[in-house]
């Protein structure tokens, strides 16, 4: 089933889905959309052709801004970024500071990653960023989408996990274009007005 989405959260079908699952997608979609302030824990591997790394992700969004802090094992090191929509800050563990209008541009200069940071706050929740590049996605049994390729991005959704009691996000969710791959393991989140999961 392949869906193709004109919007975060209202998506058109190619091929109509069954009226159970597309009602499923929906109740899933307003979820998400009820939620925008959320923390999350996972680990996290990133692989590009001359390089790769490993470590801990701690993500917390308050709607448009957020906190993000990478952590590398063995005290190799890690950064964090403070920002919002037209200006971020990374601090860096050596103590350095760097100012930049978006946070791509600081990952993409002092780590060397080509990631789309804010698509990946709409992706790592299971829904498509909004934009107008008309995502296709798939959608599982479950109304839940298994796979999402969005711009030049390929991202899938091998396993969910619930949260406040009923209600499921993902737990692992990979990303890979031609010139980067992410995978993130999600070990837990936690919504704005809940007790986490």
């Amino acid at each position: 089933m392949v869906l193709n989405a004109c919007s975060a959260f209202s998506p058109t079908a190619l091929q109509t889905p069954s009226p159970h699952i597309a009602q499923l997608w929906q109740e899933q979609q307003q979820f998400v959309h009820e939620h925008p302030q959320w923390t999350l824990q996972a680990r996290i591997t990133a692989h590009s052709e001359d390089d790769g790394w490993n470590g801990k992700l701690y993500w917390r969004q308050q709607r448009d801004g957020y906190q993000l802090r990478l952590t590398a094992p063995f005290g190799q090191g890690g950064l964090q970024l403070d920002g919002g929509l037209r200006h971020v800050v990374m601090r860096t563990s050596d103590g350095r500071s760097f100012e930049a209008p978006d946070a791509e541009a600081l990952l993409s200069q002092h780590m060397g990653w080509e990631l789309p940071l804010d698509n990946l706050r709409y992706w790592v929740r299971g829904v498509p960023a909004p934009g107008d590049d008309a995502p296709q996605l798939s959608l599982d049994d479950s109304g839940r989408i298994s796979r999402l390729s969005q711009g030049d991005w390929q991202i899938d959704y091998p396993a969910y996990r619930k949260v406040k009691g009923k209600k499921l996000l993902p737990r692992k969710v990979f990303l890979e274009n031609d010139d980067f791959s992410v995978r993130l393991v999600i070990d837990r989140w936690q919504l704005a007005h809940s007790n986490g999961d």
